[in-house]
């Protein structure tokens, strides 16, 4: 049994027993693990109210070798964000970037997803314009990290970077944008049409530069290819569940 510490976000928590809870955590050192707090839901318990989801902190838990719950020893809180859940769109969208890393995160330890996913929160408690544009932008930067970024500076087929105003395609199946001149070899229901500001718009959405946008225009559009292309490149074509929720919350 190894002693392990360090940074971890909390993704989820389920009630155990009548005092316990069971903790699925992101960490920076050992990648994704579960944890059991022994007596959480007490109401002298030492951890108090600290176990929330999409809270950051320090864990610190007792491994066991060839086990897959480990007993979290102390959790020393450093970023809560309890304000997520005040606000239907805003926690959606939290739901959405920690439903993607429980269920396609790698086992190993990544640094950068780690970072990427306390980002992503951090700017959805803090986007004060367009939380869907925050939303949409910070889940294809995931998406990236996660090394699923479609192509859309050149077309997936032929490999040429299209005009601005050249009529375009997104295909799933080859994941990215299809030009005008390849789109009669690639047919089928997995292939539809961007307008100019849709494709722009999302080449914005995946700038590697940080650029934050203020406002998607064309945001429908975005969400649900974005939401089709998690379930066909990730999830063998099934929704995520977050974004059955979200679908709800904006129709």
């Amino acid at each position: 049994m190894a002693l392990v510490t360090t940074e971890a976000t909390i993704l989820k928590s389920y009630e155990y027993s009548e005092t316990s809870k069971i903790l699925r955590l992101l960490t920076r050192d050992v990648g994704l693990c579960s944890v059991i707090a022994k007596g959480a839901r007490r109401p002298k318990s030492r951890f108090g109210g600290l176990l929330e989801p999409f809270s950051d902190g320090v864990a610190t838990f007792y491994a066991k070798e060839g086990r897959e719950l480990h007993t979290l020893s102390w959790f020393e809180l450093r970023r809560e964000r309890q304000i997520l859940g005040n606000e239907l769109l805003r926690f959606a969208g939290a739901g959405l970037l920690t439903e993607i890393v429980l269920r396609f995160a790698p086992a190993a330890g990544d640094e950068q997803l780690f970072a990427q996913l306390g980002h992503g929160l951090d700017r959805l408690v803090e986007a004060k314009g367009d939380v869907l544009t925050a939303i949409l932008e910070e889940t294809w930067r995931l998406v990236g990290r996660l090394g699923f970024a479609p192509s859309v500076d050149r077309c997936a087929v032929c490999g040429e970077p299209p005009a601005p105003d050249q009529e375009t395609h997104f295909d799933m199946v080859n994941g990215g944008i299809v030009c005008s001149r390849c789109q009669p070899q690639v047919r089928g229901p997995d292939l539809r049409p961007l307008a100019a500001e849709e494709r722009a718009e999302l080449v914005q959405l995946l700038s590697a530069e940080r650029s934050e946008l203020a406002k998607v225009n064309t945001a429908r559009t975005q969400r649900l290819l974005l939401r089709d292309f998690i379930a066909y490149h990730l999830a063998d074509n099934r929704p995520l569940n977050s974004f059955r929720f979200l679908d709800g919350r904006l129709g």
